[in-house]
This record gives C-alpha cells, sequence and structure tokens, in this order.
C-alpha cells in the first residue's frame, strides 16, 4: 500500500479512528476535508439554503485519484472541482478524477436551486 499525502495541516497525533470532518463553510470560508490518521478518506457534511454554497479543500498529488460521493444522491446540488490547473469536475451524483498536480483542490457544493438541501460529501484519494 502506497503511503497516502496528507495536508501539513491534517492532525498528525490523531488518535482518534473516526472520520474528522471539516464542518460546513460559509459562503466566504474554504475548510479543509481532514483524514483521520492512516486513512485515505474523509467525509463532511451540510445544509445549503437556497443559492448557496460550501467550500471544502483537500491536498493530494498528482496522479492520484480522488473519488468523491454525496449522500443523499444530489437532486438540488452540485459538486465542482478545481485545482492549481482549473476545473476538473462538476458533476451531480458522484465522480473520479484523476488529479494532474501535487496542490490543494477546492471541492465547492453548491444548490442552483431555492431549496433547502442537507447532503453528507465523503472523499477518498487512492
Amino acid at each position: 500500500m502506497k503511503k497516502k499525502f496528507l495536508a501539513a495541516t491534517v492532525l498528525a497525533a490523531a488518535s482518534t479512528a473516526t472520520i474528522l470532518g471539516a464542518g460546513p463553510a460559509s459562503a466566504d470560508d474554504v475548510h479543509q476535508i481532514y483524514f483521520a490518521y492512516d486513512t485515505d478518506n474523509g467525509y463532511v457534511s451540510g445544509r445549503l439554503t437556497g443559492f448557496s454554497h460550501d467550500t471544502y479543500q483537500v491536498d493530494a498529488r498528482g496522479g492520484q485519484v480522488m473519488v468523491v460521493d454525496a449522500t443523499p444522491y444530489w437532486s438540488d446540488a452540485t459538486v465542482t472541482i478545481t485545482g492549481p490547473t482549473g476545473t476538473l469536475s462538476y458533476q451531480r451524483q458522484w465522480t473520479s478524477v484523476t488529479l494532474p498536480v501535487n496542490g490543494s483542490y477546492q471541492l465547492v457544493v453548491s444548490s442552483p436551486s431555492h431549496s433547502t438541501v442537507d447532503y453528507g460529501l465523503s472523499v477518498k484519494i487512492d
């Protein structure tokens, strides 16, 4: 198993087996998605209120594959993944993206309608 690249901000001394979530971000904030020590995945959840968005960030290496899945399935929300080279994906349910370069990648969960959407976002990096 190859070692996973984690952000310098990841809690190196994490002693819990639970996935550490960043919590929902406000429209102007970017929150880091933390992976529990020695894991390759993280989970965050939030609530979007009409035409709003939450922004999360994860750091990874070029060549790694990022798999993003949402629960419940996207009905009134989308996720856009951007990185150092620009937009990589814009999806409604799930996506798998091979990352082109080392760097920080942002996941923007947005609601293009007036409805309120509760979501969970799972991010795995292989």
